[in-house]
């Protein structure tokens, strides 16, 4: 066999598989819409968060959501209508979102089916919920290409309990230019499953506003965030962020004093604690407990 003849035999087979290769990267999931059964379980209910999962029978896309339950309305007896006005706010908040990335200049986004819709097994948290409330948490599947809903609706009324099911406190660790935020119950153990909302801001940023206190300043922070339901700050378990101001909103500087808040997001804002220090370079290794929270001691700022 001549050296010709297999060097082209070998660029065969790199082009063979460079084919292959690339028709598997390129290839959609696989799906149906055809009599796909969609299971809802409810784990855990609090004050301000439901804790669910949804897996299907067959491989298919699916929407989740939540939202009040309404006397005047059945669903059930309405599920096209109601599926259908489902999808559609789904649909118009994905085509905002989608729009505000091409303004900033980005081209690769990610198609209405793989951002918004769900595919497979999937946990997933409501947060931001009221206590005390009935909500409906419903799932349906969809075609991806006709971006219309099929078959039938699957919902389950569920009610917030008035207060948080859970007792939490946090404490706080920062070692160099990372810190560490750990949510822990009565016994000790990280709680996985409590929601909460973090911010370390600069003195000078706070100072700008010489009217008002930390307190003050966070207070409104959270509150807007609340108001804006920016359901992606919420956090669970243990939460470890490098403040580089990439990774984070502040970029840590030797010398500079900082406020980290926390506060527990659970149909309220409750435990809410704020941790002062002054960052001391990339050997600073700091542990906060309730005992040096400004919110409960009173210190000054």
């Amino acid at each position: 066999m001549s050296n010709k003849f297999q060097i082209s035999n070998l660029k065969s087979q790199i082009a063979l598989l460079f084919i292959i290769m690339l028709a598997s990267c390129t290839s959609e999931a696989k799906w149906t819409d055809k009599d796909v059964h969609i299971t809802m379980d409810v784990h855990t209910v609090s004050a301000g968060f439901i804790d669910c999962s949804f897996s299907t029978d067959k491989e298919a896309y699916y929407l989740i959501a939540i939202q009040p339950a309404d006397d005047e309305f059945d669903p059930m007896v309405h599920q096209k209508q109601f599926m259908t006005l489902a999808l559609d706010s789904a649909h118009a908040e994905y085509i905002n979102w989608r729009h505000w990335l091409l303004k900033d200049g980005e081209f690769n986004i990610a198609s209405f089916a793989s951002h918004v819709l769900k595919y497979g097994n999937t946990d997933h948290f409501f947060t931001n919920l009221s206590p005390d409330t009935e909500y409906w948490v419903y799932a349906f599947v969809v075609n991806p290409e006709t971006m219309k809903p099929v078959g039938k609706l699957t919902l389950q009324s569920v009610a917030t309990k008035s207060e948080s099911i859970y007792d939490v406190h946090f404490e706080y660790r920062v070692h160099g230019m990372y810190d560490y935020i750990y949510p822990i119950d009565d016994y000790g153990r990280i709680n996985n499953h409590f929601p909460y909302m973090a911010v370390t801001r600069d003195s000078l940023y706070l100072r700008d506003d010489i009217n008002r206190t930390p307190v003050d300043f966070f207070t409104d922070l959270f509150l807007t965030y609340a108001e804006l339901d920016l359901t992606s700050l919420v956090r669970y378990g243990v939460n470890v962020t490098k403040n580089d101001g990439q990774a984070s909103d502040e970029a840590f500087e030797e010398g500079h004093t900082y406020y980290t808040a926390i506060v527990s997001f659970d149909g309220f804002f409750g435990n809410n604690v704020i941790y002062k220090f002054t960052w001391g370079g990339d050997d600073f290794e700091a542990y906060f407990t309730d005992e040096d929270d400004l919110v409960s001691h009173g210190q000054d700022w």
